[in-house]
């Protein structure tokens, strides 16, 4: 008798388990599909205005405004919170390895044309500025350092931006001029 109550239990409990998991993968995937979709509005197009280095990819510019791009690129990363944003980034894959998912989605954002979203980005624009400072005071560190071993000034984010902005347009205007001589020749 209490083989037969046994065998029951378990016949039982295996079909209750196969009807459960189609229930179980619907749930999962409503609850997953509305995560996504709420999450749409915080999806926002980057602005023109906005400087990036991938606006320099595939235009045509001359060696030494190649080399000047990545010397300005580098010393922005070596000389700013790059460094310090690299190492926090690269520990927190480490502990938790599905942040590499976040880092990838983002990944393609930014080369679509969309800003990242970030903590900063889901604040109120008054607590996403506190957090963004916060943050950034934490990761300046590094770059502060090699800043001042090298000799070299630290380069916040937005002084960074502004000279990656003066050297895309000095690229984009001897760019212009170079196809104006084209056309007249």
């Amino acid at each position: 008798m209490g083989q037969d109550s046994r065998r029951r239990f378990l016949r039982n409990s295996r079909s209750r388990r196969v009807v459960g998991r189609p229930a179980y993968s619907l749930i999962v995937l409503g609850a997953l599909s509305i995560f996504a979709l709420s999450g749409c509005g915080v999806i926002k197009k980057k602005p023109e205005s906005q400087p990036s280095e991938l606006q320099l990819v595939g235009k045509p510019m001359q060696p030494e405004q190649a080399k000047e791009v990545l010397s300005e690129v580098g010393s922005n990363f070596a000389y700013g919170p790059g460094l310090g944003d690299a190492a926090v980034t690269v520990g927190t894959v480490v502990v938790f390895p599905p942040y590499a998912l976040y880092l990838l989605g983002n990944a393609v954002l930014s080369l679509s044309g969309y800003e990242p979203v970030t903590v900063s980005s889901m604040l109120p624009p008054d607590e996403g500025k506190a957090w963004s400072d916060t943050y950034d005071s934490v990761v300046s560190g590094p770059g502060k350092v090699v800043a001042a071993v090298a000799g070299h000034e630290y380069r916040s984010r937005e002084v960074a931006d502004d000279r990656m902005r003066k050297l895309t347009q000095e690229i984009e205007a001897s760019n212009v001029k170079a196809s104006q001589v084209k056309t007249l020749q």
